[in-house]
Parts: structure tokens; sequence; C-alpha cells
């Protein structure tokens, strides 16, 4: 009896594809994360504990969502992203647990240290040491995704992603222990506390680990290239740098904490200069590939066009929900993924970054997705065209039947 053949999937949701002792990995700092937290319960007594977790968690859905609203065009597995975002809340915890076992503060940041106080001062070598050691840890994280999964990091967008999403869990974590110690100091210390790392500390975390992601997604177009490794070292070194900067000025405050600020915010903005300028080259990525794949049935060149903008996109979600509802939606969105993942493997192929046999495999499945999913929306009736097309433009959601010309006259017209 033959075997069926594999049903195609999207690659956003090709979670299971990852290495087994990656996910084990991933698994072990999630689950050392979910120990050291009720250790602190057990530790300081629940209100601490409790107050600090919610203080800690209050900006994080605000940033996950900002860092998903980045990863719409070529979105990445949400159950890695979950599992990335556990191991860099395990890392804040196992350098906790160092500097706990070592008792010393000089290999962990400051409000992870076993003498973690409000008003600590943090030596330069202090602040270099805890940041050595904990974007050490976290680069490793990277790193590993690098070797598990080197072909779906895509570009500067994907390194930053994968590199945020650690970043936060690291914050998380050492947050709540920052809190957790002022609130032993009063109500004012814990708002001061706040004030200073509520917001700022998870955005720069995020940073500070962004900058190995950009390493990493270099080195992930240049396989077996020293270039690339050279990459990540250097994303490594500007993260150490930062973090180092970020500890030593935020204990100190002054003149030195508004100047980081400023350093930080403008590193910031490059970084985003920097995603919106990969975000333009997926897009010609778009442009260039999809056309030869041309077909009334899988892709046509105003569809293209639609697919080459965010903006339309959106409206064709819009378009599909509003005709055809739920339904519609879902095949909508199926049909940009699938499109956007043919060009990124398209993409691969011309940079020698992939097998044939796996370039193959990603066109065939993601024709096999792109066909369906417009057959869904074809197959129903509409009551208005698709909103990047003008009215009898070809594409493929919408069917067109041609009209039977006219009958003969019956009988020939009488001669004059």
């Amino acid at each position: 009896m033959t075997s069926r053949a594999p049903r195609p999937v999207l690659d956003s949701s090709r979670f299971g594809r990852t290495p087994l002792p990656f996910l084990l990995g991933l698994s072990a700092c999630c689950l050392v994360a979910i120990v050291a937290l009720a250790a602190v319960v057990a530790q300081r007594g629940p209100a601490p504990a409790l107050v600090g977790l919610l203080l800690a968690l209050l900006p994080i859905p605000l940033l996950v969502a900002l860092i998903l609203y980045l990863d719409r065009l070529e979105p990445e597995p949400r159950a890695l992203l979950a599992a990335i975002f556990g191991a860099g809340a395990g890392v804040a915890v196992i350098t906790a647990l160092l500097g706990r076992a070592l008792n010393t503060g000089a290999i962990t940041t400051p409000e992870l240290g076993p003498h973690a106080s409000v008003h600590a001062t943090v030596s330069a070598g202090s602040a270099i040491g805890g940041a050595f050691v904990s974007e050490t840890l976290v680069g490793l994280v990277l790193v590993a995704l690098l070797a598990s999964r080197r072909t779906e990091i895509d570009g500067v967008e994907d390194g930053v992603v994968y590199g945020s999403m650690v970043g936060l869990g690291f914050a998380l974590v050492a947050n709540v222990y920052a809190y957790a110690v002022a609130w032993n100091a009063g109500a004012g210390a814990l708002a001061e506390e706040f004030a200073r790392r509520g917001v700022f500390g998870p955005v720069f975390e995020a940073l500070f680990t962004s900058l190995i992601g950009l390493g990493v997604a270099y080195a992930a177009a240049r396989p077996a290239v020293p270039a690339g490794y050279l990459a990540v070292a250097a994303g490594w070194v500007g993260a150490v740098a930062g973090d180092a900067l970020w500890n030593h000025s935020n204990a100190e405050g002054g003149t030195g904490l508004q100047v980081t600020y400023i350093v930080l915010i403008v590193a910031l903005l490059a970084l985003v200069i920097a995603v919106l300028a990969d975000r333009r080259r997926a897009v010609g990525m778009i442009i260039a590939f999809l056309p030869e794949f041309e077909d009334p049935e899988v892709v046509t060149t105003q569809d293209v066009r639609m697919l080459a903008s965010l903006r339309l996109r959106r409206l064709g979600r819009q378009w599909a929900r509003l005709e055809l509802g739920v339904a519609g939606r879902q095949a909508m969105t199926r049909y940009q993924l699938a499109a956007t993942e043919l060009a990124a493997a398209c993409h691969r192929r011309s940079l020698g970054q992939t097998t044939e046999e796996s370039y193959v495999s990603h066109r065939d499945d993601s024709l096999t997705l792109m066909r369906a999913a417009a057959a869904v929306i074809r197959h129903k009736e509409q009551l208005s065209p698709p909103p990047w097309i003008a009215p009898e433009s070809p594409s493929v959601f919408v069917s067109y039947r041609q009209v039977p010309p006219p009958p003969p006259p019956r009988w020939p017209p009488a001669s004059a």
C-alpha cells in the first residue's frame, strides 16, 4: 500500500522541522526560568514576586506586538518565537544562578547579582563582565538557531525578530528580580525603578540582542564564508558594549545616563532603518521572481502588484473577509504567505543557499498552496472585484465567464 504524500505546509507553521536537540535546549531554558520565578516567590514572598512580575509584564505585550508587526511579510513560526522568548528568560536565570553560586556580581548584570540593591553602584568592570556573560549566552541561543534553521533566516528582518524575542525574554526576568529588590526599599523606590527600567530596559535589551541577530542574518546569507562568522562576532561586540554602557550609566544616573539614552536611541533608529531597507529587498524578491510563475490559477501580473505592497495585501485580506467571510480572509492570508515563501525560496536558490531538492520541495509546496487558496476564493460568488485590479483585468481570484455571441437571425433580412 503506497503512503500518502505529505500535505504542503507553510514555512511559518513548520515548527516541527526544528531539530530535536535544539528544541530540548529551548525547553530546558524555559523550565529553568519557571523554576527560578517560583524560587523568587519562595525566597521573597508572593507579594514582591507577583508585583515584580506584573510590572515586568506591562510593556512586554506591546513590544511583542511591535515585533510581530515587523514580521508580517514572511512571519516566523510563532511557536518557535515563543520558545526563543522563553530561552532568553532562561538565560537570565542562568546568569543569576552563576552570580549566586560564585557570590559575585562581576559576571552578571546588576539586577541579577547576588547583592542587588537599588542603591548599589556598578563599576565599569562589573558592567562589562555582566554584559559579557549575558550577551554570550543569548548569542549562543541565536547561533544555535543559525545552525539548526539557517535557510529560514532570510534577511535582516528575521535576525532582528529572533534577536528581539530572546532579548525581551531576558529583560522580563531581569526586571522581575529588579522590582522584587526595589519592593523592599518602599513604594517610592519601586516607582523609581519602574520609571528607569520599565520601558527602556526591555527595548534596549532587545536592541542589544538584535545586533547579534544582524550578524546571524549576515552569516545565514553567506554559508561557509568566514565573513559571516566575523559578522556574528561584530554583532556580539556591539551587544556587549551597549549592554555594559547601559548597565553602568543606569546605575550612575546623571549626564552619563542622558548621553547613553541618546546613543542607544540613535542606534535603535538605525536598526529600524535597516529593517525597512530589508523590507524593500523582500518586496524586490517578489517582483523579480514571481512573474516567472504566471498562470491563470497561480498568479497574474496584477496579483504580483498586490503581493509587493503591504497596503494592497491588507486591502486584499479585507476584501476577502467582506466578500467571503472568515474562510475568505484565511485563504487570502495563506495565498500571500505562500507567495512570499516562494519568492524567498527562489532567492535562496539564486544565491546558492539551498539544494535543488529543497528548492523544488519549497517551490511545489508554495505553488500548491497558492493554487488551492486562490481556488477557494475564485469558486465563490463575489459582489465586487478585488481592489487592486481594474475591471476585467485578469486575477487568479476572479472567474471570467465569456459572454457568448448573440445568435444569428433566424431569417435573412429581406432584400431591398
